[in-house]
């Protein structure tokens, strides 16, 4: 029998690009819901979303609160998490039904393909695949989903201002059971590399997981985040 797969999206005034990723995700085939949890918008996101939605929920901002909130009211037997700027190839959802129907697989991620041609954002991607693959950190934008049941094992993602991604994938991989790259890939957008400069965004990223290895608080590698 083909699991039903949850399709969790946290937004936050996202009104220019909703419309695009539900009708996207709503285009795919497979056996889904669709939910999407707002953190509190000013435009108009929530009205968008609730004519392609599933679900909408409305709850306080914070990815990691956000995905937790919307994982409460999913029927799913498999939770996906997907970033409201990232799309998928034909066929993700087919994949992943088969993938999960292996009790073995707890969860696991998309290969990574940052929209962008350029040699240092195909090697970002790469090298994200490649620690996604043989170190099992995975971060959000891989696409990451996990059994539903395993999930509340874990009692979710932890509410941390950043890095809720890295430290969530940490807890998934002690448990028994293995993890899945799936084949089909997951396209991130490249606007964050292309507002603030690819090197210098590059820099930002390397710099906030060796500091939060360091052990520096989220919040505070928020703050860096942020201000860029």
């Amino acid at each position: 029998m083909k699991p039903l797969i949850s399709v969790i999206i946290p937004v936050l005034n996202e009104e220019d690009g909703i419309v695009d990723i539900l009708e996207h995700v709503n285009s795919l085939a497979g056996n889904k819901e669709v939910i999407v949890v707002d953190g509190g918008s000013t435009d108009q996101t929530l009205q968008l979303a609730e004519e392609l939605a599933d679900q909408v929920c409305e709850t306080e901002a914070g990815r990691g609160h956000q995905m937790n909130y919307g994982a409460q009211g999913a029927g799913g037997d498999v939770l996906f998490f997907l970033h409201s700027d990232s799309w998928l190839e034909e066929g993700s959802l087919l994949e992943l039904e088969e993938v999960m129907q292996k009790q073995e697989i707890i969860g696991g991620c998309f290969s990574l393909k940052i929209d962008d041609d350029s040699w240092p954002l195909k090697f970002i991607a790469w090298t994200s695949n490649l620690r996604a693959k043989y170190l099992n950190l995975i971060f959000g934008d891989q696409g990451i989903f996990v059994r539903r049941e395993v999930f509340e094992q874990l009692n979710g993602y932890p509410e941390i201002e950043l890095m809720e991604d890295w430290e969530f994938s940490q807890q998934l991989a002690k448990q028994e059971g293995k993890l899945k790259q799936l084949e089909h890939k997951i396209y991130t957008s490249a606007r964050r590399w292309e507002k603030n400069g690819t090197w210098r965004t590059i820099w930002l990223m390397h710099k906030i997981k060796f500091l939060y290895l360091l052990g520096v608080d989220p919040e505070k590698l928020r703050e860096i985040y942020r201000k860029g």
